[in-house]
């Protein structure tokens, strides 16, 4: 998509602002967007829009769904995947991970993004037969143990005391399996 005010650059920032029941969006080029927000046209973020890290990045990550909080590192403390070599900035600009690493790596700029786009960041699809087993139990295992810690929260100490067996039992029997 072009620059709708120089009609020359593709537009990497998409400005989006509603008053009073009134929408005003534009797709800009970084230089026009630059310059719209030096004019007043647009708002910046805080600090300026183009100081953000992220700025002019037209990602699944940025356009899509927003970017999750992140805090700039000092320079030269950019984290880098030790699988890939990827930094963050890499995977915003590339709207996707390097490699399965990338996600242990960047868990915390991630899990936003993540939980938005799935409603979840645990993976709940299909596994093959001999782990499903093993993962219904630890989701299982997972759900008693947040029952456990609310029915103790709200002083329901007989339903804790029966939780507690329940879960008890779970554990064991998942040792046994060897999960």
């Amino acid at each position: 998509m072009l620059c709708e005010k120089c009609k020359k650059n593709e537009a990497v920032v998409f400005y989006k602002e509603t008053v009073n029941g009134k929408t005003k969006s534009m797709a800009l080029c970084e230089k026009c967007a630059r310059e719209a927000e030096d004019a007043g046209e647009i708002k910046g973020m805080s600090g300026g829009f183009f100081e953000d890290t992220f700025a002019g990045v037209n990602s699944i990550f940025g356009s899509l769904f927003g970017l999750p909080q992140y805090h700039q590192k000092a320079i030269g403390e950019t984290e880098k995947c030790t699988l890939c070599g990827a930094t963050f900035d890499d995977l915003v600009r590339e709207g996707k991970a390097g490699c399965p690493e990338c996600y242990k790596t960047f868990s915390d700029e991630l899990s936003g993004t993540i939980a938005k786009i799935h409603g979840t960041t645990s993976h709940t699809g299909n596994a093959p037969a001999r782990f499903r087993a093993g993962r219904e139990k630890k989701r299982q295992i997972a759900s008693l143990e947040a029952e456990l810690k609310e029915a103790v929260a709200s002083e329901e100490y007989e339903k804790a005391a029966e939780l507690r067996d329940r879960l008890k039992e779970l554990k064991s029997d998942a040792e046994k399996d060897g999960e």
